[in-house]
Parts: structure tokens; sequence; C-alpha cells
């Protein structure tokens, strides 16, 4: 059966605590060639060992250094693909602004043909209704004159008449008197 050197050393160590102790000091007697031919083995034996832990630590230090050499290329291209994606974004944010902003200044630029149309608009009705106001005010005045000489004409009128038949009244009151 083959001892690997982790037992060899436990074997040691039993060795030195289970050695006679002296009396008058922590000194320990152990068996001088038992003691040997372990630490004969151990030295047999460790190299290989060594030599296979050297070359696993190296292979760890390889599948580190892959490992890492892999994880930086995957952040890297996910770094460019991120920048990538963030320029997209931003480009497509841009054109979605400048859209809105052209759409905010045409729908400010109608808004403002309205206003200007709507005042003219009210400029027009303002001076029809201002129009309106004169042809009322004159007609008004107009009709006032109407019926003045109206009733002007109507006067003379009647006067007239009334002359003519205060004129008949007498000639047939002339007539009268002289039958």
């Amino acid at each position: 059966m083959e001892i690997h050197s982790v037992e060899m050393l436990e074997v040691l160590k039993n060795l030195i605590l289970n050695g006679k102790k002296s009396l008058v000091s922590s000194r320990v007697s152990i068996e001088r060639n038992e003691v040997l031919e372990l630490i004969d083995e151990l030295q047999s034996i460790l190299p290989d060992e060594i030599k296979e832990a050297n070359t696993y630590y190296k292979e760890s230090i390889a599948i580190k250094e892959d490992a890492i050499a892999d994880a930086n290329s995957i952040i890297g291209k996910a770094n460019v693909q991120a920048e990538t994606t963030i320029r997209e974004a931003e480009d497509t944010a841009n054109r979605i602004i400048a859209d809105a902003n052209a759409e905010a200044e045409a729908i400010v630029r109608e808004a403002h043909m309205q206003q200007e149309q709507m005042v003219q608009e009210n400029r027009i009705t303002q001076l029809a209704n201002e129009q309106a106001r004169e042809i009322l005010e004159h007609a008004s005045l107009r009709e006032k004159e109407i019926q003045i000489a109206t009733k002007q004409y109507l006067e003379d009128r009647l006067n007239t008449v009334s002359s003519l038949l205060a004129k008949t009244y007498n000639e047939i009151e002339k007539n009268k008197k002289s039958l």
C-alpha cells in the first residue's frame, strides 16, 4: 500500500506526540530510525507530488488566464454592442426629438396663421359692423328726413286741400245764398 506525503506527515506528527516525554523539559524521545525512514520516503515521493501540484497549478493558471481572456473578450463585445445600442438609441431619440420639434413648429406656424386669419376676419367683421352701423345711422337719419319731408308734404297737401275745400265751401255758400 502506497502512503502519500500528507499521510506520512500525520505519522511523523503522531510519533512526536506519542514519544517518551522528558520529566524535566518539553523534549520527546522518538525512535530515530523510524523517523529517518519516514523522512527518506517522504523525500522520495514528495518531488513527484510537487511536480503534479506544479502541473495542476500551471494548468489552473492557464485555465484562469483563458477564462479571463474569454471574459475580457465577452466584456469587450458587450461594451461595443452596448455603445452601438446606445448610439442607435441616441440617434433614434434625436430623430424623434427633431420630428417632434418640426411637428411642434408646424403646429405653432398653423396656430399663428389661424390667429392671423382670425384677426383678419375679426378686422373684416369689425369693418363690416362699423359699416353696418354707419349705414343704419345714415338710414335712420334718412328715415327722419323722409318722415319730416313726408309730414311737410302731407301738411302742404292738406293745407292745399283745406284751402281748396274752403274755396269750394265758400263758393257753395255763395251759390247757396244766390239761390
